[in-house]
């Protein structure tokens, strides 16, 4: 019976010394605002990468966004998406259930997307592109709540 105890103290030993720790990159709260051309965006995909961590999130009708599972300290290339199908043929908006992200990943599978710039894009391409896109931001080790950005459109 003694034997029995001992092994499972020991048995919550380990375990609790497995689950202390948390794997991955610690993140921080992080939100802001998008406007572009001086007006907020609604409906914007605002995504912040790091080397090992992305973080997401997405505007309200004011442009302001939260990030749903935070950013890591330090330097985030920040990438925007946002797809205005409407205009763009080949696109049955009348299917049940339609809406612009379902319509945007149709048209990103036919090849009409590439990295998060084309048809039915507002973004401009210096700005949604994961790859080339020219915004950063340094995120403090506290967090922020102006994480804000300000965009203009190609003309």
């Amino acid at each position: 019976m003694r034997s029995v105890g001992g092994c499972f103290v020991l048995l919550l030993t380990v375990v609790a010394l497995g689950c202390g720790g948390k794997s991955g990159p610690r993140a921080v709260d992080v939100a802001g605002t998008i406007s572009l051309d001086g007006k907020p965006l609604e409906g914007v995909e605002v995504h912040f990468a790091s080397e090992k961590f992305e973080g997401y999130g997405k505007t309200d009708e004011f442009g302001k966004y939260r990030l749903v599972n935070g950013a890591v300290a330090g330097t985030n290339k920040i990438f925007l998406k946002k797809f205005d199908i409407d205009g763009v043929a080949g696109i049955d908006r009348s299917i049940p259930g339609m809406d612009d992200g379902q319509a945007a990943a149709m048209l990103a599978a036919q090849g009409g997307i590439k990295g998060g710039k084309g048809p039915g894009s507002v973004i401009p391409a210096e700005y949604s592109d994961p790859n080339s896109t020219k915004l950063t931001f340094i995120v403090p080790d506290s967090g922020t709540e102006s994480a804000d950005f300000r965009i203009t459109s190609s003309k």
